[in-house]
Protein backbone atom coordinates (compact mmCIF):
# COMPACT_ATOMS: atom_id res chain seq x y z
CA UNK A 1 0.00 0.00 0.00
CA UNK A 2 3.09 2.21 0.12
CA UNK A 3 5.83 3.02 -2.36
CA UNK A 4 9.16 1.96 -0.89
CA UNK A 5 12.41 0.80 -2.48
CA UNK A 6 11.59 -2.77 -1.41
CA UNK A 7 8.02 -2.87 -2.74
CA UNK A 8 8.99 -1.20 -6.01
CA UNK A 9 11.83 -3.68 -6.54
CA UNK A 10 9.66 -6.73 -5.91
CA UNK A 11 6.34 -5.82 -7.52
CA UNK A 12 6.05 -4.85 -11.18
CA UNK A 13 2.47 -3.61 -10.81
CA UNK A 14 3.50 -1.18 -8.08
CA UNK A 15 6.37 -0.03 -10.30
CA UNK A 16 3.91 0.74 -13.10
CA UNK A 17 1.73 2.67 -10.65
CA UNK A 18 4.81 4.61 -9.51
CA UNK A 19 5.62 5.47 -13.13
CA UNK A 20 2.04 6.66 -13.63
CA UNK A 21 2.26 8.79 -10.48
CA UNK A 22 5.38 10.51 -11.78
CA UNK A 23 3.81 10.98 -15.21
CA UNK A 24 0.98 12.94 -13.53
CA UNK A 25 3.52 15.07 -11.65
CA UNK A 26 5.45 15.79 -14.84
CA UNK A 27 2.23 16.67 -16.68
CA UNK A 28 1.53 19.21 -13.93
CA UNK A 29 4.95 20.81 -14.39
CA UNK A 30 4.39 21.10 -18.14
CA UNK A 31 0.94 22.64 -17.67
CA UNK A 32 2.26 24.97 -14.95
CA UNK A 33 5.04 26.28 -17.20
CA UNK A 34 2.61 26.84 -20.05
CA UNK A 35 0.42 28.91 -17.71
CA UNK A 36 3.38 30.97 -16.47
CA UNK A 37 4.65 31.66 -19.98
CA UNK A 38 1.19 32.73 -21.08
CA UNK A 39 0.77 35.30 -18.29
CA UNK A 40 4.39 36.27 -17.54
CA UNK A 41 4.19 39.68 -19.21
CA UNK A 42 1.17 40.79 -17.16
CA UNK A 43 2.18 39.46 -13.72
CA UNK A 44 3.68 41.75 -11.05
CA UNK A 45 6.85 40.74 -9.21
CA UNK A 46 5.10 39.23 -6.17
CA UNK A 47 2.77 37.15 -8.30
CA UNK A 48 5.65 36.00 -10.46
CA UNK A 49 7.66 34.99 -7.37
CA UNK A 50 4.78 32.82 -6.19
CA UNK A 51 4.61 31.16 -9.61
CA UNK A 52 8.20 30.27 -10.32
CA UNK A 53 8.70 28.36 -13.54
CA UNK A 54 9.80 24.78 -13.47
CA UNK A 55 7.03 23.44 -11.23
CA UNK A 56 7.87 21.02 -8.43
CA UNK A 57 11.34 19.49 -8.28
CA UNK A 58 12.30 15.90 -7.51
CA UNK A 59 13.63 17.06 -4.14
CA UNK A 60 10.21 18.52 -3.36
CA UNK A 61 8.46 15.23 -4.14
CA UNK A 62 11.07 13.27 -2.20
CA UNK A 63 10.07 15.22 0.91
CA UNK A 64 6.37 14.59 0.25
CA UNK A 65 6.87 10.86 -0.43
CA UNK A 66 9.08 10.42 2.64
CA UNK A 67 6.38 12.07 4.73
CA UNK A 68 3.88 9.40 3.64
CA UNK A 69 6.22 6.64 4.84
CA UNK A 70 7.01 8.39 8.12
CA UNK A 71 3.31 8.81 8.92
CA UNK A 72 2.22 5.26 8.08
CA UNK A 73 3.15 4.02 11.57
CA UNK A 74 1.85 6.97 13.57
CA UNK A 75 -1.92 6.53 13.38
CA UNK A 76 -3.61 4.24 15.91
CA UNK A 77 -4.45 0.95 14.23
CA UNK A 78 -1.97 1.29 11.37
CA UNK A 79 0.14 -1.35 13.11
CA UNK A 80 -2.58 -3.87 12.20
CA UNK A 81 -2.81 -2.64 8.61
CA UNK A 82 0.98 -2.70 8.22
CA UNK A 83 1.18 -6.23 9.62
CA UNK A 84 -1.32 -7.37 7.00
CA UNK A 85 0.53 -5.60 4.20
CA UNK A 86 3.03 -8.43 4.09
CA UNK A 87 0.14 -10.44 2.59
CA UNK A 88 -1.05 -7.80 0.11
CA UNK A 89 -2.39 -8.63 -3.34
CA UNK A 90 -1.56 -5.89 -5.85
CA UNK A 91 -4.13 -5.45 -8.63
CA UNK A 92 -4.65 -3.07 -11.50
CA UNK A 93 -6.59 0.12 -10.77
CA UNK A 94 -9.29 -1.12 -13.17
CA UNK A 95 -10.28 -3.80 -10.66
CA UNK A 96 -13.13 -2.55 -8.46
CA UNK A 97 -13.55 -5.95 -6.76
CA UNK A 98 -11.64 -9.20 -6.49
CA UNK A 99 -13.73 -12.33 -6.82
CA UNK A 100 -12.68 -15.90 -6.12
CA UNK A 101 -14.20 -19.33 -6.58
CA UNK A 102 -15.42 -21.40 -3.66
CA UNK A 103 -15.16 -25.08 -4.52
CA UNK A 104 -18.35 -26.99 -3.81
CA UNK A 105 -19.03 -30.64 -3.07
CA UNK A 106 -18.27 -33.69 -5.19
CA UNK A 107 -19.26 -37.34 -4.95
CA UNK A 108 -17.16 -39.39 -2.52
CA UNK A 109 -17.30 -42.66 -4.50
CA UNK A 110 -13.79 -44.08 -4.87
CA UNK A 111 -13.84 -47.68 -6.04
CA UNK A 112 -11.43 -50.38 -4.88
CA UNK A 113 -11.17 -53.54 -7.01
CA UNK A 114 -8.68 -56.05 -8.37
CA UNK A 115 -9.31 -55.43 -12.07
CA UNK A 116 -10.04 -51.69 -11.95
CA UNK A 117 -13.39 -52.24 -13.66
CA UNK A 118 -15.64 -51.34 -10.73
CA UNK A 119 -18.07 -48.53 -11.56
CA UNK A 120 -17.33 -44.99 -10.46
CA UNK A 121 -18.81 -41.61 -11.27
CA UNK A 122 -17.44 -38.76 -13.39
CA UNK A 123 -19.25 -35.90 -11.71
CA UNK A 124 -17.90 -32.34 -11.66
CA UNK A 125 -17.57 -30.11 -8.67
CA UNK A 126 -19.79 -27.08 -8.35
CA UNK A 127 -18.34 -23.62 -7.84
CA UNK A 128 -19.71 -20.76 -5.84
CA UNK A 129 -18.15 -17.33 -5.77
CA UNK A 130 -17.32 -14.67 -3.23
CA UNK A 131 -15.50 -11.38 -3.39
CA UNK A 132 -14.63 -8.04 -1.87
CA UNK A 133 -14.64 -4.47 -3.23
CA UNK A 134 -11.59 -2.23 -3.63
CA UNK A 135 -12.68 1.34 -2.80
CA UNK A 136 -10.69 4.47 -3.59
CA UNK A 137 -9.62 6.73 -0.72
CA UNK A 138 -9.14 10.38 -1.64
CA UNK A 139 -8.36 13.55 0.30
CA UNK A 140 -7.01 16.98 -0.47
CA UNK A 141 -4.80 19.64 1.09
CA UNK A 142 -3.26 22.86 -0.10
CA UNK A 143 -1.19 25.98 0.45
CA UNK A 144 -2.21 29.57 -0.20
CA UNK A 145 -0.54 30.84 -3.36
CA UNK A 146 0.79 34.01 -1.67
CA UNK A 147 2.49 32.00 1.08
CA UNK A 148 4.05 29.52 -1.28
CA UNK A 149 7.01 31.62 -2.50
CA UNK A 150 7.38 29.14 -5.29
CA UNK A 151 7.42 26.27 -2.79
CA UNK A 152 11.18 26.14 -3.19
CA UNK A 153 12.35 27.08 0.32
CA UNK A 154 10.04 27.78 3.27
CA UNK A 155 7.09 26.75 1.12
CA UNK A 156 7.91 23.05 1.42
CA UNK A 157 7.37 23.29 5.17
CA UNK A 158 3.91 24.70 4.59
CA UNK A 159 3.10 21.81 2.27
CA UNK A 160 4.41 19.20 4.70
CA UNK A 161 2.43 20.73 7.58
CA UNK A 162 -0.81 20.52 5.59
CA UNK A 163 0.07 17.07 4.27
CA UNK A 164 0.84 15.74 7.75
CA UNK A 165 -2.46 16.97 9.17
CA UNK A 166 -4.47 15.50 6.29
CA UNK A 167 -2.51 12.24 6.15
CA UNK A 168 -3.44 11.57 9.77
CA UNK A 169 -7.12 11.84 8.82
CA UNK A 170 -6.50 9.78 5.68
CA UNK A 171 -4.81 6.95 7.59
CA UNK A 172 -7.53 7.06 10.24
CA UNK A 173 -10.12 6.42 7.52
CA UNK A 174 -8.05 3.53 6.12
CA UNK A 175 -7.75 1.94 9.58
CA UNK A 176 -11.48 2.26 10.17
CA UNK A 177 -12.21 0.56 6.84
CA UNK A 178 -9.85 -2.34 7.57
CA UNK A 179 -11.48 -2.84 10.97
CA UNK A 180 -15.14 -2.02 10.30
CA UNK A 181 -15.59 -1.72 6.54
CA UNK A 182 -18.05 0.76 5.06
CA UNK A 183 -21.72 -0.08 4.50
CA UNK A 184 -21.93 2.39 1.60
CA UNK A 185 -19.33 0.46 -0.45
CA UNK A 186 -20.80 -2.31 -2.59
CA UNK A 187 -19.68 -3.88 -5.89
CA UNK A 188 -21.75 -6.60 -7.56
CA UNK A 189 -23.51 -7.14 -4.25
CA UNK A 190 -20.28 -7.64 -2.30
CA UNK A 191 -20.12 -5.28 0.67
CA UNK A 192 -17.09 -3.44 1.98
CA UNK A 193 -16.42 -5.24 5.27
CA UNK A 194 -13.55 -5.18 7.77
CA UNK A 195 -11.85 -7.60 10.13
CA UNK A 196 -14.54 -7.18 12.78
CA UNK A 197 -17.69 -7.51 10.73
CA UNK A 198 -16.67 -9.48 7.65
CA UNK A 199 -19.09 -12.28 6.82
CA UNK A 200 -16.12 -14.67 6.66
CA UNK A 201 -14.69 -13.72 10.05
CA UNK A 202 -15.50 -16.20 12.81
CA UNK A 203 -17.16 -14.45 15.77
CA UNK A 204 -16.93 -15.21 19.47
CA UNK A 205 -19.46 -13.59 21.78
CA UNK A 206 -17.76 -12.70 25.06
CA UNK A 207 -21.01 -11.45 26.61
CA UNK A 208 -23.30 -13.14 29.10
CA UNK A 209 -25.05 -15.10 26.36
CA UNK A 210 -21.73 -16.36 25.05
CA UNK A 211 -18.38 -17.13 26.66
CA UNK A 212 -19.16 -14.70 29.50
CA UNK A 213 -15.60 -13.53 30.06
CA UNK A 214 -13.98 -10.13 30.51
CA UNK A 215 -10.42 -10.27 29.21
CA UNK A 216 -9.54 -7.09 31.10
CA UNK A 217 -10.13 -8.69 34.52
CA UNK A 218 -10.17 -12.50 34.04
CA UNK A 219 -7.71 -14.45 36.17
CA UNK A 220 -5.37 -17.13 34.87
CA UNK A 221 -7.73 -20.12 35.44
CA UNK A 222 -10.55 -18.33 33.56
CA UNK A 223 -8.20 -17.42 30.70
CA UNK A 224 -6.87 -20.97 30.46
CA UNK A 225 -10.44 -22.26 30.32
CA UNK A 226 -11.37 -19.79 27.57
CA UNK A 227 -8.30 -20.36 25.39
CA UNK A 228 -8.01 -24.09 26.08
CA UNK A 229 -9.27 -26.74 23.70
CA UNK A 230 -12.67 -27.00 25.37
CA UNK A 231 -13.12 -23.24 25.67
CA UNK A 232 -14.83 -20.87 23.23
CA UNK A 233 -11.55 -19.76 21.65
CA UNK A 234 -10.11 -23.27 21.45
CA UNK A 235 -13.30 -24.68 19.94
CA UNK A 236 -13.45 -21.88 17.35
CA UNK A 237 -9.90 -22.71 16.27
CA UNK A 238 -10.72 -26.44 16.20
CA UNK A 239 -13.93 -25.96 14.20
CA UNK A 240 -12.00 -23.92 11.62
CA UNK A 241 -9.02 -26.32 11.51
CA UNK A 242 -6.60 -23.69 12.78
CA UNK A 243 -3.54 -25.18 14.48
CA UNK A 244 -2.54 -21.76 15.83
CA UNK A 245 -3.28 -18.15 14.96
CA UNK A 246 -0.10 -16.27 14.07
CA UNK A 247 -1.04 -13.05 15.85
CA UNK A 248 -3.74 -11.85 18.20
CA UNK A 249 -4.42 -8.16 18.76
CA UNK A 250 -5.95 -7.09 22.08
CA UNK A 251 -6.80 -3.80 23.71
CA UNK A 252 -4.37 -2.19 26.12
CA UNK A 253 -6.90 -2.83 28.89
CA UNK A 254 -6.70 -6.56 28.18
CA UNK A 255 -2.94 -6.34 27.68
CA UNK A 256 -2.58 -4.80 31.13
CA UNK A 257 -4.35 -7.83 32.57
CA UNK A 258 -2.23 -10.29 30.57
CA UNK A 259 1.06 -8.87 31.81
CA UNK A 260 0.11 -9.07 35.47
CA UNK A 261 2.51 -11.18 37.53
CA UNK A 262 1.67 -14.74 38.47
CA UNK A 263 2.12 -14.99 42.23
CA UNK A 264 2.75 -18.48 43.61
CA UNK A 265 2.54 -19.40 47.29
CA UNK A 266 5.47 -21.52 48.45
CA UNK A 267 4.45 -22.02 52.03
CA UNK A 268 2.34 -20.78 54.86
CA UNK A 269 2.38 -17.12 55.75
CA UNK A 270 1.83 -13.86 53.93
CA UNK A 271 5.46 -13.47 53.00
CA UNK A 272 5.93 -16.85 51.41
CA UNK A 273 4.93 -15.96 47.84
CA UNK A 274 7.06 -15.51 44.75
CA UNK A 275 6.43 -14.04 41.31
CA UNK A 276 6.57 -16.74 38.64
CA UNK A 277 6.48 -14.81 35.38
CA UNK A 278 3.44 -13.11 33.85
CA UNK A 279 -0.02 -14.40 33.01
CA UNK A 280 0.75 -14.17 29.28
CA UNK A 281 3.88 -16.31 29.67
CA UNK A 282 1.88 -19.10 31.31
CA UNK A 283 -1.07 -18.72 28.92
CA UNK A 284 0.62 -18.66 25.49
CA UNK A 285 1.72 -22.32 25.32
CA UNK A 286 -1.93 -23.35 25.76
CA UNK A 287 -3.69 -20.55 23.89
CA UNK A 288 -3.38 -21.61 20.25
CA UNK A 289 -1.81 -18.22 19.48
CA UNK A 290 1.82 -17.66 18.56
CA UNK A 291 1.93 -13.99 19.54
CA UNK A 292 -0.27 -11.48 21.36
CA UNK A 293 0.13 -7.76 20.67
CA UNK A 294 -1.59 -4.70 22.16
CA UNK A 295 -3.26 -1.94 20.14
CA UNK A 296 -5.19 1.20 21.02
CA UNK A 297 -7.48 0.47 18.07
CA UNK A 298 -9.40 -2.06 20.20
CA UNK A 299 -11.28 -1.44 23.43
CA UNK A 300 -12.15 -3.55 26.46
CA UNK A 301 -12.31 -7.29 25.74
CA UNK A 302 -12.16 -6.92 21.96
CA UNK A 303 -9.62 -9.02 20.10
CA UNK A 304 -8.73 -9.94 16.52
CA UNK A 305 -6.66 -12.98 15.61
CA UNK A 306 -5.64 -14.35 12.22
CA UNK A 307 -3.35 -16.68 10.38
CA UNK A 308 -0.75 -14.86 8.31
CA UNK A 309 -1.65 -16.60 5.08
CA UNK A 310 -2.53 -14.91 1.82
CA UNK A 311 -5.30 -17.44 1.17
CA UNK A 312 -6.85 -16.50 4.53
CA UNK A 313 -6.65 -12.70 4.60
CA UNK A 314 -5.11 -10.25 2.15
CA UNK A 315 -5.23 -6.49 1.61
CA UNK A 316 -6.31 -5.75 -1.97
CA UNK A 317 -4.19 -2.89 -3.32
CA UNK A 318 -5.34 -1.26 -6.54
CA UNK A 319 -3.20 1.83 -6.00
CA UNK A 320 -0.58 2.58 -3.38
CA UNK A 321 -0.85 5.82 -1.41
CA UNK A 322 0.49 8.74 -3.39
CA UNK A 323 0.23 12.53 -3.71
CA UNK A 324 -0.24 14.44 -6.96
CA UNK A 325 -0.75 18.16 -7.64
CA UNK A 326 -4.03 19.57 -8.92
CA UNK A 327 -3.85 21.76 -12.03
CA UNK A 328 -3.71 25.56 -11.62
CA UNK A 329 -5.16 27.60 -14.45
CA UNK A 330 -4.62 31.09 -13.02
CA UNK A 331 -1.59 32.57 -11.20
CA UNK A 332 -3.72 33.45 -8.16
CA UNK A 333 -5.03 29.91 -7.65
CA UNK A 334 -3.88 28.09 -4.53
CA UNK A 335 -1.50 25.16 -4.69
CA UNK A 336 -3.69 22.13 -4.07
CA UNK A 337 -2.77 18.45 -3.83
CA UNK A 338 -4.63 15.15 -3.86
CA UNK A 339 -3.91 12.08 -1.72
CA UNK A 340 -5.23 8.90 -3.27
CA UNK A 341 -5.07 5.15 -2.80
CA UNK A 342 -7.26 2.19 -3.70
CA UNK A 343 -7.37 -0.60 -1.14
CA UNK A 344 -9.76 -3.21 0.21
CA UNK A 345 -9.63 -6.28 2.41
CA UNK A 346 -10.40 -9.87 1.48
CA UNK A 347 -11.13 -12.54 4.08
CA UNK A 348 -11.89 -15.94 2.63
CA UNK A 349 -13.60 -19.15 3.67
CA UNK A 350 -12.90 -22.46 2.02
CA UNK A 351 -15.51 -24.80 0.56
CA UNK A 352 -16.26 -26.17 4.03
CA UNK A 353 -16.84 -22.68 5.45
CA UNK A 354 -13.58 -22.63 7.44
CA UNK A 355 -11.95 -19.28 8.26
CA UNK A 356 -8.55 -18.33 9.66
CA UNK A 357 -9.72 -14.99 11.09
CA UNK A 358 -11.60 -14.55 14.38
CA UNK A 359 -13.05 -11.54 16.17
CA UNK A 360 -14.11 -11.57 19.79
CA UNK A 361 -16.18 -8.95 21.64
CA UNK A 362 -19.23 -8.60 23.84
CA UNK A 363 -21.78 -9.14 21.08
CA UNK A 364 -24.75 -9.78 23.39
Amino acid sequence: MFYTAETLATNSRLQRQWDSLWATRNIYNTQHNLMINQYRNVMDGETLAANQSGGFSKDFWKEVDNNIIQLRDQETGMEIVNDLMGLQTVLTIGKTAKLYNVVGDIADDVSISIDGQAPYSHDHTDYGSDGDPIPVFTAGFGVNWRHAAGLSTVGIDLVLDSQTAKMRQFNKKVVNYFLNGDASISVEGYKGQGLKNHRNTAKIDLGTSGANIDLTTADLPALLAFFGFSGAFGQTAFNNKVDAYDVMWVSYEAWGNLIKPVVVSVGAGAGNSVVNGRIIDTLLPYAGVKEIRPTYALKGSEFIAYQRRKDVVTPLVGMATGVVPKPRFMPQENYNFQIMSAAGLQITRDGDGKSGVVYGAKLS
